[in-house]
């Protein structure tokens, strides 16, 4: 939708920064009538969107305003690039400054002026062909969707195999049947949307399958896979390397013993088979689409007659047979009319059973919208999302069923199921989801890095009483209610760490993207002309240092190893990602005319040309950054860069992270939200850093400045995330002004020798839902304290006491899920019955003095035990008491 872009342009327009400067400079009334002449063509945009489809006449209307709008966008971007944007001085001798400021620019509004009027001769012409090409004004110009208040964190919809219940029991049979002893491959084959990976996750994590398989891994495929990246991801769960650089480790250490190089993917395809051994294992191949990836892998694979599992899932029903010949695919099928009809109301009603909802006015139009998602899940789920956010009537129903375009009645119209969902998005959240296209397929997506570059975007509007980050996390929410994308996994107080998107969902996403000219996907060498126009780039697995793009890029993603594009001449970036580490190589030159980012992510190794004092004058001139994350830069001689000083006086700035980081005492930043971790420095003694937002923050204490942190801490109002590293005791945080409203707390204390204080009730945040301690060596049993920490959900003690005894009485930790104990004395350990109730892992290690908590069985929904160093002597005791537990682990015991 062209009117997606026109509205992004028309709100810079609207910034009010952008139009002090341009009334400064006298071109403000211009550009006025260049916005108001887009706001009276955006008007007529819905009605074009409509019919494009079927009239190339209108299709290319709506282009030209969609580039229009970006002629718009550029010619005030470079004007802003090229002029001061500092506020005016009052005073005669400002006013001179003023003027003579302004004289230097006049050449830069010359410009402005002539391409503002070159504008203005194309809108008119665009205006002239509306009216003869019949696009009529339906009188909504905007468009946009207002989202609701409401609670950030919304329950995740999860269709829960509705229908597949018995497929699930089906392919669990297969895999525990105990009369196959060899290695065989077990297939789920169907068309996309069915739910083939959603059924081999329920079997994946089925508690009978957890059991039988000591070894189990999962490594989605695709249809571009690499050998070699396929067997490091592998290589990478066996723990040949849990970072892709340890794999490195393995493969120096045997080209040392071998005196050459040889075929790294054969070398590490034979450390999987080593490692695999004798073991009982389930590789689980997810989206497989030839047989040419089994064909050099599956030597890998032992076959020690074990009853070792393959589990593959594919669209392709050949595939299979072309794995194992003896393998028999089992065909998934769609949903039948009944379970989609269960499967829909189960969407639209998440929390409400869908056997007691009654729909009697609405039973005919849901029945034409089971009928047109042909039995797909996917289909059912991403249409039922929409319907959750409309009115339940029959009017609200029967329009939107009227307005799909469902021409194809007796075929599977998914695309027109899912293009409905992207056209009922709001602009900004249509320029979030398009965003998705830019991540490879399969690719785990950080959350948090998605929102800031958002962020940097501009897609995010400023609402009242509420900061960017929790708008650009309410319209994530919002996309995942509507099952446009997935959570892959949430931080225990409740935020999302990682995000999936369906292939099916990110083709669209590819598909709008492209048509908007919103961004290219390079993953082809012959794309290289297309470049030349696209204004956001993401670079997939190919080496592209010669690349030449356009100089109106905004977006630079690289999602590869190797050398990064020369990007100096793209002057008008706000946002650049290089997303792997170590393998990049940065040539910091080319970041000095880059003043426009605002959002910069780097790590890998910088050419030896450049030192920190050069570091220091590019991020210097970065005066609108609003991410700064740069992790392990060094040279290629392996010196390490320290955070730029120079960062400090970035006023815009949000994110920082980096590692012992020392803020300046006279830093002002009222917009920071997350800083890494800070150390503080002698000068605070005079003045502390005034960073009133702050939300996230690591702080380490040494012990010459430890009498600084309470003075700090003591500013900071809205902080739900605290980590504190020093030698001192424990902080009553009673008095802190967040003490209400802290989540996450991490507590380091240096020197784990030296006994502490007594811990007291209410000493620590009542509403904690995470909690480490470390090193702080109480003097008494600190559990019935801890227990009373209502909303704590994650307990990890290391070093944390003395007390031989302790206890967990009926009623304590009633909300805790997850319990670590490392490094303890203690010898007893009571769990009354009702404690930890709803207690799903529990981890012990190094407590070498404990014997087998009284109590263990009480932990009726524990899911995971794992204990290291538990003796022969008390393994068989505890696995008698945890019987009921599906993953125990006690150390090869």
């Amino acid at each position: 939708m062209a009117e997606t872009i026109v509205n992004l342009v028309l709100g810079k327009l609207a910034d009010a920064v952008v139009k002090e400067v341009l009334h400064l400079y006298s071109v403000n009334k211009k550009v006025e009538k260049v916005g108001r002449e887009l706001e009276r063509i955006q008007a007529f945009l819905k009605d074009a969107d409509k019919k494009q489809i079927k009239d190339e006449r209108q299709k290319h209307w709506v282009k030209e305003v969609r580039d229009i709008a970006y002629s718009i966008e550029d010619a005030i971007d470079t004007f802003l690039m090229e002029i001061p944007q500092n506020p005016p001085k009052s005073g005669k001798r400002a006013a001179i400054k003023n003027f003579l400021r302004i004289t230097k620019k006049l050449p830069a509004v010359h410009n402005l002026v002539n391409e503002i009027n070159q504008i203005l001769e194309k809108m008119k012409e665009i205006e002239d062909s509306r009216v003869r090409y019949g696009i009529n004004n339906l009188g909504d110009g905007s468009g946009d969707i207002k989202l609701p208040v409401r609670p950030l964190i919304l329950p995740d919809i999860d269709p829960d195999i509705v229908g597949f219940k018995a497929d699930q029991d089906r392919i669990v049979k297969k895999l525990l049947d105990e009369t196959t002893k060899r290695r065989s491959v077990v297939s789920i084959c169907g068309t996309g949307g069915l739910g083939k990976t959603t059924l081999a996750q329920k079997v994946y994590n089925c508690d009978d399958v957890v059991k039988q398989f000591k070894v189990r891994i999962w490594v989605a495929i695709s249809d571009k896979f690499k050998v070699i990246d396929v067997s490091r991801k592998i290589a990478q769960q066996l723990k040949l390397g849990d970072q892709p650089n340890e794999i490195e480790v393995i493969l120096a250490e045997i080209y040392k013993k071998l005196g050459d190089q040889p075929n790294e993917t054969e070398v590490i395809l034979a450390e999987i088979y080593k490692s695999l051994g004798g073991k009982k294992y389930l590789i689980v191949l997810d989206d497989v689409w030839t047989t040419d990836l089994w064909t050099q892998i599956s030597a890998a694979f032992p076959d020690k007659n074990n009853g070792s599992r393959v589990l593959m899932t594919t669209r392709i029903a050949d595939v299979p047979k072309g794995m194992d010949p003896n393998s028999e695919p089992y065909m998934l099928k769609c949903l039948t009319k009944e379970l989609s009809r269960e499967l829909l109301l189960k969407i639209i009603f998440s929390n409400h059973d869908p056997n007691k909802i009654s729909i009697d006015d609405l039973s005919d139009v849901l029945d034409q919208f089971v009928h047109m998602c042909g039995g797909l899940p996917l289909a059912l789920v991403v249409l039922g999302g929409l319907l959750s956010k409309k009115p339940r009537t029959y009017a609200a129903w029967s329009s939107m069923s009227r307005t799909m375009r469902w021409h194809d009645v007796e075929g599977i119209n998914l695309h027109e199921i899912i293009g409905t969902s992207y056209e009922h998005l709001s602009f900004a959240q249509k320029s979030c989801f398009m965003y998705f296209a830019a991540f490879p397929e399969d690719y785990t997506i950080d959350a948090t890095s998605l929102l800031r570059m958002w962020i940097a975007e501009g897609f995010i509007p400023q609402e009242d009483n509420r900061t960017l980050e929790e708008t650009a996390e309410s319209f994530l929410e919002d996309l995942i209610q509507r099952s446009m994308v997935q959570v892959d996994s949430r931080s225990y107080v409740g935020s999302i760490k990682t995000l999936r998107i369906h292939d099916l969902l990110r083709d669209l996403a590819l598909q709008k993207a492209k048509e908007e000219n919103f961004l290219l996907v390079y993953t082809n060498p012959d794309d290289k002309m297309s470049l030349s126009r696209a204004r956001r780039v993401a670079i997939h697995n190919l080496d592209c240092d010669q690349l030449l793009m356009s100089p109106n890029l905004r977006t630079l993603l690289c999602f590869y190893k190797g050398s990064i594009p020369n990007c100096s001449k793209q002057r008008l970036l706000k946002v650049v990602s290089i997303r792997e580490k170590e393998e990049n190589i940065i040539e910091l030159g080319m970041f000095m005319g880059l003043t426009q980012l605002r959002y910069l992510s780097l790590a890998g190794r910088v050419s030896d040309n450049y030192d920190q004092e050069f570091f220091e004058k590019v991020i210097g001139r970065m005066k609108f950054l609003q991410t700064f994350e740069v992790r392990w830069l060094k040279t290629i001689g392996g010196n390490y860069f320290e955070f730029p000083r120079s960062a400090w006086n970035i006023k815009t700035l949000r994110h920082v992270y980096d590692t012992y980081l020392e803020l300046p005492a006279s830093t002002k930043l009222t917009n920071l939200k997350i800083i890494g971790e800070v150390m503080p420095t002698q000068s605070w003694e005079i003045e502390l850093p005034h960073i009133p937002n702050l939300r996230s923050l690591q702080l380490y204490a040494r012990s010459s400045t430890s009498n600084l942190v309470v003075p700090f801490l003591s500013t900071l109002e809205h902080l739900t995330n605290l980590d504190i590293i020093h030698d001192d005791n424990l902080l009553d945080m009673r008095g802190f002004p967040f003490y209400n409203h802290l989540q996450s707390l991490q507590l380091f204390y240096e020197s784990p020798t030296k006994l502490t204080q007594l811990l007291h009730e209410d000493m620590l945040p009542c509403h904690l839902i995470y909690l480490h301690i470390w090193g702080y060596k109480f003097q008494q049993d600190i559990m019935p304290v801890l227990e009373k920490l209502r909303c704590l959900k994650v307990l990890i003690l290391n070093h944390a006491f003395e007390s031989q005894k302790t206890t967990c009485s009926s009623g304590g930790f009633s909300q805790l899920e997850v319990l670590e104990l490392g490094f303890l004395s203690m010898e007893e350990w009571e769990i009354e019955e009702g404690a930890m109730p709803i207690l799903k892992k529990l981890g012990i290690w190094r407590c070498d003095k404990l014997g087998v908590p009284r109590g263990l069985q009480y932990l009726t929904n524990l899911q995971q035990l794992v204990w290291t160093d538990v003796g022969d002597s008390k393994a068989n005791l505890v696995r008698n008491l945890c019987q009921h537990v599906p993953s125990i682990d006690l150390g090869g015991h």
